[in-house]
């Protein structure tokens, strides 16, 4: 009998001891961390989408400046602004190409659709 009542003591006992590791397994541990992970990336939509703004509004400001020294017979410096817009158009390009980084990284895991990120 004492033999028998050891069984169920180390029996009861490997129970205590594994279960929580069962509770904690990889399967349960991986819905948790999904809204944070589409937390981030929507803080960092965030950030790219008002990048991107602040892009759009310096190309449309460096636009009509050079259109104005264009039409006041200043061509040659309305030129230098051509390179202002080329690296802001570059801008828009990677953060088009970071969203797309980002959507392919969690798709499947984040319901949130990616911004679109409108041109100039």
């Amino acid at each position: 009998m004492g033999t028998a009542r050891g069984r169920v003591a180390a029996a009861a006992a490997l129970v205590a001891l594994t279960l929580p590791v069962a509770l904690a397994a990889p399967a349960g541990a991986a819905t948790p961390q999904a809204p944070a992970i589409c937390a981030r990336v929507q803080t960092q939509y965030t950030r790219i989408v008002a990048a991107n703004t602040r892009a759009k509004n310096a190309f449309e400001k460096a636009s009509t400046l050079r259109s104005q020294l264009n039409r006041n017979g200043r061509a040659r410096l309305g030129q230098r602004l051509n390179t202002r817009l080329a690296y802001l158009q570059s801008l828009h390009a990677e953060l088009v190409a970071r969203v797309a980084a980002i959507a392919a990284r969690v798709q499947g895991r984040c319901p949130t659709p990616p911004p679109s990120l409108p041109g100039f």
